[in-house]
């Protein structure tokens, strides 16, 4: 048993970065950018370009604050007093078990139970949105296989609690005492145990006659604590008394909020208050620890590695949530479509950790329950005790029994067994109507302001409140600690970044910009925060970029004041490319020219098709016409990635969405060909040289798309009717421009 935790053995180190290379070699090109980038603009002058220039310097700056104070952290779980931990609840969210199948996210939960942390402190609860009796049947069948597998996860130390990771190869563990053939023999009845658990699943999913008992729009509410088969489980205990709970099993707790189709269900900032108020009336553990239904746990000791941030002394007090990094068991070694996030993960929640902390990432994270409900730092659940039981009503709704959690001291005292709870209880605070009338998503719990619920929690309900956070990465060679999945097509990869970006949007152009709350968190902070709320900006000057100059060398002219400012802005183009190379080569630890160039060809990508509709749809929301709010457009997690594998575009199912980039990426090309044309009718002329480099780099930016459009013929090639209209388009436009 570890021992109590002393001022000579730390739970936690940190380093700030400043002196290592990322954020030197950064200052030193950012200082040269932004020369460059000033002189650029001067020779520009009053210029149609002007415009879109000024926008990418605004959004360059912005996005220079979250790399100028770096930091690494290290955690050390040998360290924490066992006895001391407090309980957690784990909550899982899923919305569809046709996009998200039913084994990987029953694998999700059965890796959260198996997590190395007393088994009495430790609930897990699923939401399931859709309210399908097929996810229900799946997740007693979950709990069935995991009776098994917890066991076996400690009594052998395995690394990966995710059992379908671990029977595909991932089987580290720590033989101990225990004989080989006794590993074996334990090892292949687990394994059976495992094979039919997925055909029990199977059979559940495609049973026909559960899919046609159910409608995702319209259902009850329905909370059941899973039992084993006779129905009677008392292994569960958060008596907090120390070992007697560490080899106690989770409580696994099913969830679907009642949803009708006349009410707003807020997507999955909804689902979770639920499972805020549901867990309140059951654990009431002080921590929340936020998992995507595919975002399994990868190690076992990632839920302690949060303990020894929340429990060190030094930063306690503040400190309202631990950010683990988003990383992906599916990723392709080219990531054509820059699923890797390495922007945001490998680098600036680096750099914001330094500035109070990382934007909140909607999974992967553990986090105070108080500090969702909207205490302050420095105070807790007890501080609601002097407050009258009316005005808690008013706030947190007309539930007793929730209303008497707010007064515990959410220490995970509570013994939980499947009589304790009354079903009309659990679902009264799971019901449509509950929240009406109270504070809920407005000051209390995940806010509704903003489908992208995490960024806008974890902006306005925590760190404008004066909480901290902190950034838990890996060290090198260390188990990412939970693992999920990426889109493997390029329509699911763009609806999914469109999603992201109207919300970032909605809120960068509302009241809350996060540049008008500096003075509430830090300017440096609040320019980290407006550069994602921004982002989808990009939009207007690409596309500025993808037509001008195009349009300009066409005609024989140029879209650049004079033969200096065309040097100013390849010195500019050449700065910006030079700090992106060493971004990401000292992010993966040597030379990453491909990675660089997949991520410049999906950012050009990106912005002119998910951020430009964002674009359109916020401006249409704004000025009322028309525009209906942003949809929380689930990405599937059921499709195959052989082409993604192999590096190539897979454009099957794509919409409208890619007609704009199809559309700029037949005028680069005809803009290419019949400008050329005219220049070696002129003699060479060259002075369209800037034009012609800036085509030729959109030509090779956009090589995917002319050859889907035009070379494929396979069945994931442009879909016919998209690359019709791009014809039609620029047809069009050669002749009124031509």
């Amino acid at each position: 048993m570890a021992a109590r935790p002393s001022q000579d053995a730390p739970l936690q180190l940190y380093t700030v970065q400043t002196d290592q290379p990322l954020a030197t070699v950064n200052r030193l090109l950012a200082a040269l950018h932004v020369a460059l980038a000033a002189a650029a603009i001067a020779h520009r002058g009053a210029h149609v370009m002007l415009a879109p220039d000024l926008v990418l310097l605004f959004l360059w700056a912005l996005s220079q604050a979250p790399m100028w104070r770096p930091v690494s952290r290290a955690a050390f779980p040998s360290r924490l007093s066992r006895p001391a931990l407090p309980a957690v609840d784990v909550m899982v969210v899923t919305a569809d078990p046709d996009k998200e199948p039913a084994a990987k996210v029953m694998n999700t939960v059965v890796s959260a139970m198996a997590l190395d942390y007393p088994g009495g402190r430790l609930s897990v609860y699923l939401s399931d949105d859709a309210g399908s009796p097929r996810t229900l049947l799946a997740a007693r069948k979950a709990y069935a296989l995991a009776r098994a597998w917890v066991p076996f996860c400690r009594k052998y130390g395995v690394r990966c609690p995710c059992p379908d990771r671990f029977f595909a190869g991932d089987d580290q563990l720590d033989l101990g005492d225990h004989h080989r053939q006794e590993l074996d023999d334990d090892r292949l009845r687990i394994k059976n145990m495992y094979e039919t658990f997925k055909e029990g699943v199977e059979e559940v999913m495609n049973d026909a006659t559960l899919s046609q008992s159910w409608t995702k729009a319209d259902h009850d509410a329905h909370v059941e604590i899973i039992t084993d088969e006779q129905g009677q489980d008392s292994s569960h205990s958060n008596s907090g008394d120390g070992d007697g709970d560490e080899d106690a099993m989770p409580l696994l707790v099913y969830v679907s909020r009642e949803k009708r189709r006349s009410s707003t269900h807020h997507f999955k900032a909804g689902a979770l208050n639920v499972l805020l108020r549901v867990s309140s009336l059951m654990s009431n553990s002080p921590y929340v620890m936020v998992l995507d239904c595919d975002m399994y746990c990868n190690s076992r000791s990632s839920l302690l590695e949060a303990m020894c941030f929340h429990l060190d002394g030094r930063r306690r007090a503040d400190l309202a949530f631990v950010q683990f990094p988003q990383m992906f068991h599916n990723l392709s070694s080219s990531d054509i479509y820059a699923n890797e996030l390495r922007p945001i993960f490998w680098t600036r929640w680096k750099g914001l950790d330094g500035l109070r902390g990382p934007i909140l990432s909607g999974t992967g994270f553990c986090v105070r329950r108080d500090a969702v409900y909207g205490a302050g730092p420095g105070s807790s659940q007890e501080q609601f005790s002097g407050v009258e039981v009316g005005e808690l009503k008013r706030r947190f709704g007309v539930s007793n029994g929730h209303i008497a959690s707010l007064r515990r001291s959410g220490t995970g005292s509570t013994i939980v067994a499947a009589g304790d709870v009354l079903p009309q209880d659990a679902e009264l605070v799971a019901s449509c109507d509950y929240e009406t009338g109270t504070e809920w998503g407005e000051d209390v719990g995940f806010l509704y302001q903003s489908v992208v619920e995490d960024y806008f929690t974890g902006y306005r309900q925590l760190y404008c409140r004066g909480w901290t956070s902190v950034y838990c990465f890996p060290a090198t060679g260390s188990r990412p600690p939970f693992l999920g999945s990426v889109p493997t097509n390029l329509n699911d990869a763009l609806v999914q970044n469109k999603r992201w970006m109207s919300g970032l949007l909605a809120v960068g152009l509302s009241r809350h910009c996060p540049l008008a709350s500096a003075a509430a968190i830090s300017v440096p902070q609040s320019m980290g925060f407006a550069y994602y709320a921004f982002t989808p900006l990009y939009a207007f000057p690409l596309l500025c970029y993808a037509t001008v100059p195009q349009l300009c060398f066409l005609r024989g002219a140029t879209s650049f004041s004079e033969a200096a400012s065309t040097l100013w802005f390849a010195a500019v183009f050449a700065s910006s490319s030079l700090q992106h190379l060493v971004e990401v080569s000292v992010a993966k630890r040597g030379l990453a020219a491909r990675t660089w160039w997949n991520e410049q060809r999906f950012w050009a990508l990106n912005a002119v098709t998910g951020q430009l509709f964002a674009c359109l749809g916020v401006a249409l929301s704004l000025v009322g016409a028309g525009g209906r709010a942003v949809d929380f457009d689930l990405t599937s997690k059921a499709s195959g990635d052989r082409l993604y594998r192999d590096g190539v575009f897979d454009f099957a199912g794509c919409s409208a969405l890619l007609l704009p980039a199809t559309t700029l990426c037949l005028l680069n090309a005809a803009a290419l060909v019949g400008g050329v044309w005219k220049m070696v009718g002129r003699g060479g002329n060259v002075s369209g040289t800037g034009e012609l480099f800036l085509l030729c780099y959109v030509a090779a930016l956009s090589y995917p798309l002319l050859q889907g459009m035009f070379l494929r013929r396979d069945p994931a090639r442009v879909p016919a009717r998209i690359t019709a209209v791009s014809v039609a388009i620029v047809a069009t436009l050669l002749s009124l421009f031509g």
